[in-house]
Formats: structure tokens, sequence, C-alpha cells
């Protein structure tokens, strides 16, 4: 946490997240048409999307540079697992996550947010899949070294969950039905995608499972990403 405290990339991203989302919330910067008609609450939750876009960078660019500078074969010398190593840095991403969602949510109240009772649950749902995101960065991250090749795989993720959400929307509203309809729900929220989707009301009432469907799909989500990204890793070769 103190290299990721010091880390410029971050930094800057805590600053962009705490004024960017002042400004969209309280609206000083004159938005107009469907996003100054939004309550506060709304718009502040709108810019947390963000937020995938600044761990889509930050985690395979941060990890990357610690195998690329050899300070992961550093710790492996010193007597740590590449386990432990991936933990490590998992664990930091979650919290480097939380302190940036904790300035959102301070610079969303500021901005003039008051709706607790949705804003609470709401962000502790998308920390949560944006956790699951990020372990699926780190995935890509443990797997894929060159620093072009990951950052290739991390855009095309982002871009093929965007796709798969805008699909499922359509295949959810004219195509599945009955049980298929019911499945393809819970695929819909296993990505950031689908439950923000379904939290900014930007998508059908129904896809939205419930809070404790989302959390589920969520965990099951981390703990698949952390599976793949752990088995046999220790037998692998830095090279």
């Amino acid at each position: 946490m103190k290299r990721i405290f010091k880390n410029p990339i971050f930094i800057v991203g805590c600053i962009i997240a705490l004024i960017a989302t002042f400004a969209f919330t309280s609206n000083c910067i004159g938005l107009t048409g469907r996003f100054g008609n939004m309550e506060p609450d709304r718009r502040m939750f709108f810019i947390s999307i963000a937020m995938m876009g600044f761990f889509t960078i930050f985690v395979p660019l941060y990890s990357n540079m610690e195998y690329r500078y050899g300070v992961i074969r550093n710790k492996i010398t010193a007597g740590f697992t590449q386990k432990q190593v991936y933990f490590s840095h998992l664990l930091s991403h979650f919290t480097a996550l939380a302190v940036m969602m904790g300035l959102y949510l301070v610079a969303g109240i500021l901005g003039g947010a008051r709706d607790f009772g949705k804003m609470i649950p709401s962000n502790l749902i998308l920390f949560l899949a944006l956790c699951g995101y990020i372990s699926a960065l780190m995935l890509i991250t443990t797997r894929v070294l060159k620093i072009v090749l990951v950052s290739i795989f991390a855009f095309f993720l982002l871009n093929v969950i965007y796709m798969g959400t805008m699909i499922g929307n359509a295949l959810l509203s004219f195509v599945l039905k009955g049980a298929a309809k019911q499945v393809g729900v819970i695929v819909y929220n296993m990505s950031v995608f689908g439950q923000w989707f379904s939290r900014t009301g930007l998508a059908d009432d129904y896809v939205n499972p419930g809070s404790l469907a989302q959390v589920v799909v969520s965990s099951a989500v981390i703990l698949v990403m952390v599976f793949l990204a752990t088995v046999g890793l220790d037998k692998r070769d830095l090279k």
C-alpha cells in the first residue's frame, strides 16, 4: 500500500475522482439535457463508472511494472511465494479501490447527494462488482507478462463486457423467456457494467435480480478469478 499511495497515477486518479464527482454531482459545470435533469444522487452514481476505466489502466500497469522491474522477483528471492505476492497485490488493489470510492462518496455528498438509503447499498454492490473486475484484470496480469499484450487484453476485456451488456439488454428484452431469462439475468449481472446499468436505471427493472443476488454473483466472480489466477502459479518460471 505504501508503494501504491506513492504512485503518481493513483494519486492523480484520486484527485480526479474527487473533483470530477463533485463537479458532476453538483452540476457546477452546467450540464443540460438528460444529465442536467438528473437528481444529484443519480448523477453521482452515473459518474462512478469512471473508476472502471481507471482500474482498467492502473491494475495491469502497476502490477506489470512490479514484474518488469524485478520487484516481484526480489520478493520471491526473499522467501515469499508467488501466491503470497499475488494476494498482496490483489488486496492492495481492493484497498486502493476502497480509498478511491471513499473520496468519491465524500465528493458526492459535498456535491448534494443525500439519498443515503440508496447510495450506501448501491455503492457497496458496485464495490464488490469492481472487485470482481479487478480480479479479472489480475488474472490477465499474472498470466501475461508483456506490457503491450497486457494492455491489449485489458481493454479487450473492457469492450467485451460492455458489448456483452448491450447484447444482453436486447436478448433479455426481446428473445429470452422463462427460465432462460432468469439465467440470462444472472449472466448479465456477472459484469460490473451489468450491475451498474441496473442501478442507474438505464436498463429495465427485471435485469436487477436484487441486492443479495448481486452480492452473491460478484463474490462468485471474485472466487473464480482468484482460482484461475492462482492455480499452478507457484510453479511458474519468472523470466
